[in-house]
């Protein structure tokens, strides 16, 4: 079974390389599959490449979403890096 959650991409500069790479590294740590949507768009979320072709700019909002053992552990951290305002 999977979750979601909503979030609205906070940083001025939107879902740059910075935050990318931050949200990259984080979900290492987690057997969870992650994924984060903005509009028709969907992006795995060890793939830098594919979260920066998502095009978020700052105020858009997005969809993540976990699936596996710890799912609830990788959204709170997914959440908390693409809602950062740094």
């Amino acid at each position: 079974m999977s979750i979601s959650k909503r979030v609205v991409i906070m940083n001025s500069q939107g879902l740059h390389a910075r935050p990318a790479s931050e949200l990259v590294e984080a979900m290492k740590a987690f057997s969870a599959s992650v994924t984060v949507c903005v509009g028709e768009k969907s992006a795995n979320s060890s793939s830098i490449m594919s979260l920066l072709a998502l095009g978020a700019t700052v105020g858009s909002e997005a969809t993540v979403i976990a699936d596996g053992p710890d799912e609830e552990d990788a959204m709170n951290v997914a959440v908390a890096v693409l809602g950062s305002e740094d």
